[in-house]
């Protein structure tokens, strides 16, 4: 633009001859400072914007460092918890084989000892599972592999080899829903969150059961989804007991302010409510989850984001606890999908 006007200038210049010397003088002066102006004004502008700019990714940079401190602090949490399960586990079968030693023990107790060594060793080997488990997903190990399955079939067939385990402590085990369901995904880790959340809701359970329940999305804008609801007749967790509940209901929350979102066909969407409760049978209140569980939710939720599911936790005072889960039916970026 400063270049057009000296132009001009010149150019009109060169017309009138007849102008004063100190009139050019004076419009060249003029030119000059008008394009100071303008360059210390574009100058003073990118600075400002430089300065927003970097206030903007300072921000951004803040809140990824306190998001990273809140995760080391669970991390370290949930390590030391495993830790404390660890040791009790380790305790019990140190204690019980230094008791089984003794040579005046009466066989009755001898008996009631070895099964609490039995039950201590086989918590410590599921724990340190679901430590090696939780390892190789928080390292990025584990990949999905998406296949063609029948979701029903998959749920039925578990609870019918985990009824076994209700009944023995005369708990039921129930399943209901579409008598097939066919779904895109990761069967095997499906399966994996279903038998975590069902072992943990039958050891969370004294008294009544646990309902195992799936449904397809029927609204359009849940067409690409189904769902997995586990609820137990527990005494429900309280915030201190669950060291996960806190970033469940954050997840809970955030899933259903997007679902609430006004749905093209009117009709309610999965999420839309939250996930439903079973009164509560149980008179005992659980003030510490049982070892390793928390690993346990730990381990469903990593799934969960692997599969690109959603996970929802409801539970309140004189309700059980429950937990369903939202899976994609399709995965059509997916190259791994096969028949």
């Amino acid at each position: 633009m400063q270049l057009c006007l000296l132009t001009e200038l010149e150019r009109y210049s060169a017309q009138h001859s007849e102008l004063e010397p100190e009139v050019l003088q004076v419009a060249r002066r003029e030119l000059v400072r008008l394009a100071n102006d303008g360059v210390c004004a574009s100058a003073s502008r990118y600075t400002q914007l430089q300065q927003s700019e970097a206030a903007g990714r300072l921000y951004d940079l803040e809140t990824a460092l306190d998001a990273l401190h809140g995760i080391e602090v669970e991390r370290a949490e949930g390590w030391r918890r495993a830790a404390h399960d660890l040791r009790g586990s380790a305790h019990v079968i140190v204690n019980a084989s230094t008791v089984l030693t003794r040579e005046d023990l009466p066989d009755t107790k001898r008996t009631e000892i070895s099964h609490a060594l039995s039950v201590a060793a086989t918590a410590l080997s599921k724990l340190l599972t679901d430590l090696l488990d939780h390892a190789r997903l928080e390292a990025g190990h584990e990949q999905r592999n998406v296949k063609a399955f029948d979701a029903a079939r998959l749920i039925k067939e578990f609870c019918e080899t985990a009824r076994p385990l209700a009944a023995d402590r005369s708990l039921f085990l129930k399943s209901e829903g579409p008598a097939a369901l066919e779904v895109e995904g990761d069967a095997i880790k499906v399966q994996r969150i279903l038998q975590n959340l069902v072992l943990n809701a039958l050891q969370a359970t004294q008294s009544g059961g646990v309902l195992v329940t799936w449904e397809a999305g029927s609204s359009l804008a849940d067409s690409n989804h189904w769902a997995l609801c586990v609820q137990d007749t527990g005494a429900g967790f309280t915030s201190d007991a669950m060291p996960l509940r806190q970033e469940l209901k954050d997840a809970t929350e955030g899933a259903r302010e997007v679902e609430e979102s006004p749905q093209s066909d009117g009709a309610p969407s999965l999420s839309a409510s939250p996930p439903p409760t079973l009164d509560s049978q149980s008179t005992v209140s659980s003030k510490r989850l049982p070892a390793g569980e928390g690993i346990g939710l730990s381990i469903v939720k990593r799934l969960c984001e692997l599969l690109d599911a959603s996970i929802e936790l409801q539970s309140s005072a004189g309700q059980g606890t429950t937990f369903r889960v939202i899976f994609p039916r399709r995965y059509p970026g997916d190259s791994n999908v096969q028949d």
